[in-house]
């Protein structure tokens, strides 16, 4: 018995794997095509391309995983259905509990898969991806560090400590270097918006070294026209599918102590949590789908119904998250909703099958 427990996990991962291959080729293709728009701006050349893609990989891996799961098994148990095996099988005594037991088994071990791959590879990965490929389009440097963000556009550098979005910022500080790197003008701005392709700073304390003397001025308000605009700020705003389940917690707790909406936060965070156990509900989706109608269907078949499926429930999870925030519906329970509702569906036909 465990000779054909390990024979079905070992096929069932063995086309998972295959699957999963061909799903992340093929986003990785279209991404690649995506990104030809922009070969050749500044240093974004076919090196950087390539290099941004590998660092993409790890959360297209991720998000593809339930898919490819749902993909590998019922490729895997419609081939052996097709060919006999699984009446093989059930004549031998093997019942269709330890058959699902078998496919379960390669969900537990993709699981731990999605999970790594969520927590500790995909994150930072994804933000080095969108760092490489803002700072090759616009020869630009930019840092994020605990004293905030930093950035040079030719001899001015910004020392930014609070990003609201990448449209609003507060706590600016900019530096302006003269010859032989000595510090020409330092400005202090309480915010700034940026409106019709400029700065707009307010509440502004400037300083101004020259020839020895040192003059401060207090200004309402200035512009101030930078390459500095909200595409390359847009890199380091904290976002929902860059953070890890430990980042996401300690996100929302720092917006909800600030007074800040935290919801799409939340939405992400359940989503997050909830995902690897979505590999599971895949695996039992297509079970049902193949124990139910024997030898029924060709590959191909099974193929665009796995696909029907996997997109289906993409679309409705994205839509149950925004629905969640945009009329203010619990996000936990928004998020939750799509797992919900694919776990009973999946229950409700192996109880018919078994």
């Amino acid at each position: 018995m465990r000779v054909l427990n390990r024979y079905i996990a070992s096929e069932v991962l063995k086309s998972t794997s295959i699957a999963l291959l061909f799903l992340l080729s093929l986003v990785l293709i279209i991404t690649f095509a995506d990104e030809l728009d922009d070969l050749g701006k500044g240093q974004y050349g076919l090196g950087a391309i390539f290099k941004y893609l590998a660092l993409i990989a790890p959360r297209n891996i991720y998000e593809l995983l339930p898919s490819a799961a749902l993909l590998g098994a019922l490729i895997t148990l419609g081939s052996m259905s097709n060919n006999y095996e699984l009446t093989a099988m059930r004549a031998a005594g093997v019942s269709r509990w330890q058959i699902i037991f078998s496919v379960l088994r390669v969900g537990a071990a993709l699981m731990v898969l999605s999970l790594v791959v969520s927590e500790f590879i995909a994150p930072p990965a994804e933000q080095a991806a969108q760092m490489l490929k803002f700072t090759a389009k616009n020869e630009q440097v930019a840092l994020k560090t605990k004293y905030g963000f930093w950035a040079r556009d030719g001899n001015t550098y910004f020392n930014i400590r609070e990003i609201k979005n990448s449209s609003e910022l507060e706590d600016v500080s900019i530096y302006e270097m003269g010859e032989n790197n000595s510090l020409k003008h330092a400005t202090h701005a309480a915010k700034a918006r940026f409106e019709e392709n400029k700065w707009q700073l307010e509440g502004i304390h400037q300083t101004t070294i020259s020839d020895g003397r040192v003059d401060v001025k207090e200004l309402k308000t200035a512009e101030l026209e930078s390459l500095l605009d909200p595409d390359i700020l847009d890199v380091i705003v904290v976002k929902p599918d860059r953070l890890s389940i430990i980042g996401l917690a300690r996100y929302i707790q720092f917006l909800e102590t600030n007074g800040q909406d935290a919801d799409k936060y939340k939405v992400a965070i359940t989503s997050k949590i909830i995902r690897p156990f979505v590999i599971l509900v895949m695996l039992l989706i297509a079970v049902p789908f193949v124990l139910g109608v024997q030898r029924a269907g060709s590959t191909g078949g099974r193929i665009l119904a796995g696909v029907m499926i996997g997109v289906g429930f993409s679309l409705i999870d994205r839509l149950f998250g925004n629905i969640g925030v945009v009329y203010g519906l619990n996000p936990y329970v928004a998020a939750s909703i799509p797992f919900l509702l694919a776990l009973t569906v999946s229950v409700i036909a192996i109880r018919k099958v078994t």
